[in-house]
């Protein structure tokens, strides 16, 4: 159902008819249910603040509730969504970033909204909100008002991880329910804060399993440590030996090679439809062979590893192997684009190590794959103007001479210009990793391209070369000049013919 006709319907605008017809879904659609119900709540949460809310306010407010995500389970995060989430900014009022840990443990020991309140007031004193502007503090408390009376009434809180970025006056509004917990935290800023769900996506890339046997396969998404079921494919196969395959004379491994390739063309749809990042192939032997061949080259460059998984296991039981399996696979690609990016660096090649050049490489929009560590949160200063970035304690932009900003987290808008550029991120986790390049500022980036500049020796060469011409030509004119004295222009044996 469109969001614009439940955002009518709760506000009574629709008809009879068209009211009956939606009351009539939310019956039978538990989704739906949960969805206006979280509308419901949001809008009260807002409209409970003292006075009302202007019409701007409010149209803000129904934009806002228009474009959030329809309510599921959990809510699970994509690229798409942080890159959507770095153009949110607000040049006046404050946009909130809520992160809570709901694991069941702590929420009984510190119920949230009482970790929320003691939140707000280290927020308070961290920007000193008694010297901000009157507008500054009237949107803070309309923030805080918003988010507290939304907290109270959900009653049981979902997911292990809860993360919110509010901000009114813009119309943000986005919830996050994280089958993982995440460290309780907020942020106020004029952007939302992002590094918390950035590292989740890294940490936990999405994956499409696939497991076949003779006749079967089933699909499973893997992804913030869920697995979820979301296709299967069911093909004739005979057995290779046996009465059926006397009588019938169909042949075992044609049938195979059959349902190998009906089962590798699923898989391309799923991954091409979904963007999934890395891919799992498990089974039989026999059939896992087929399979492989049968993968487009696109499929077999992002496969990570072969299970050896039957398709009948318990969904449960794929979930616990995966991760497991995830995690050697995530250290192991940390390991390898760390060494690459040391390697490459110190051969000045296309790579960057240190905080400086990193941030000159993403100024200069040449950031391929941005390493970092994953608490390495240091300050640094922004243009206003040309958004030049640098680590370096400084008054003015070296680029176009304006007034630098100070920012507490340069890193935080590392990743954002990164995700807006198109670029990669990954944060490390694994101690060997962290290690490595802890030696070499805790930052790199491996670049898109190199500045080509030509060796010492062969600028020597060309520096040579150049003084030379240059003597050359000062003795050319001393010898026109010399010329000159002896046979003047003027002198009529100048022009005598020889």
């Amino acid at each position: 159902m469109d969001n614009m006709i439940l955002l009518r319907y709760l506000d009574g605008e629709l008809d009879q008819s068209d009211a009956a017809k939606v009351e009539d879904r939310l019956r039978h659609d538990p989704q739906l249910r949960r969805r206006a119900a979280e509308l419901r709540a949001v809008e009260a949460a807002y409209s409970a603040t003292p006075g009302t809310l202007p019409a701007a306010r409010r149209k803000a407010l129904r934009e806002r509730l228009h474009y959030a995500p329809a309510a599921s389970t959990y809510d699970l995060i994509s690229r798409s969504d942080l890159e959507e989430m770095v153009k949110a900014q607000s040049n006046y009022a404050p946009v909130f970033s809520l992160y809570l840990d709901l694991n069941p443990e702590r929420k009984m020991a510190e119920p949230p909204l009482i970790r929320f309140k003691v939140l707000v007031r280290e927020a308070e004193q961290k920007v000193q909100l008694e010297g901000q502007s009157k507008a500054y503090r009237k949107n803070w408390a309309e923030e805080v008002d918003g988010l507290r009376n939304w907290l109270e009434m959900q009653r049981s809180l979902q997911g292990r991880g809860l993360a919110v970025l509010s901000c009114l006056s813009i119309g943000l509004w986005r919830v996050f329910r994280l089958p993982l917990p995440v460290r309780d935290q907020l942020e106020v800023s004029h952007r939302p804060y992002l590094r918390p769900l950035a590292t989740l996506l890294d940490e936990f890339e999405s994956y499409l399993v696939v497991l076949i046997d003779a006749g079967t396969a089933r699909f499973f998404a893997v992804h913030l440590g869920m697995a979820e079921e979301i296709a299967d494919v069911e093909s004739y196969v005979p057995p290779a030996t046996g009465d059926i395959v006397e009588k019938t004379g169909h042949r075992h491994d044609t049938y195979l090679h059959r349902h190998a390739k009906s089962v590798a063309a699923r898989a391309e749809a799923l991954w091409r439809d979904h963007g999934y990042e890395w891919l799992m192939i498990g089974g039989t032997e026999e059939a896992l062979g087929e399979l492989y061949n049968e993968l487009p080259k696109a499929l077999r460059e992002r496969l990570a590893v072969g299970l050896h998984l039957s398709p009948q296991i318990d969904t449960a039981k794929i979930i616990e192997y995966v991760l497991d399996i995830e995690r050697e696979h995530e250290a192991r690609i940390e390991k390898q684009r760390v060494d690459e990016l040391i390697t490459t660096a110190k051969k000045d090649g296309a790579g960057v190590l240190g905080l400086e050049g990193t941030l000159l490489a993403i100024v200069e929009k040449r950031v391929l794959i941005l390493i970092v560590e994953e608490d390495y949160k240091p300050a640094g200063w922004v243009c206003p103007n040309c958004h030049f970035m640098g680590a370096m304690e400084q008054e003015t932009c070296p680029l176009c001479g304006s007034t630098l900003n100070s920012e507490p987290d340069i890193v935080e808008l590392a990743l954002e210009r990164v995700l807006d550029q198109d670029g990669e991120i990954e944060v490390l986790h694994s101690a060997e990793s962290r290690r490595a390049l802890e030696q070499h500022g805790r930052i790199g980036a491996l670049l898109r391209y190199a500045y080509s500049s030509p060796p010492a020796e062969e600028e020597n060469r060309l520096e040579q070369q150049s003084e030379e011409a240059e003597s050359a030509r000062r003795l050319e004119e001393k010898i026109d000049e010399a010329l000159e004295e002896s046979f003047p222009a003027s002198d009529p044996l100048y022009w005598m013919p020889i």
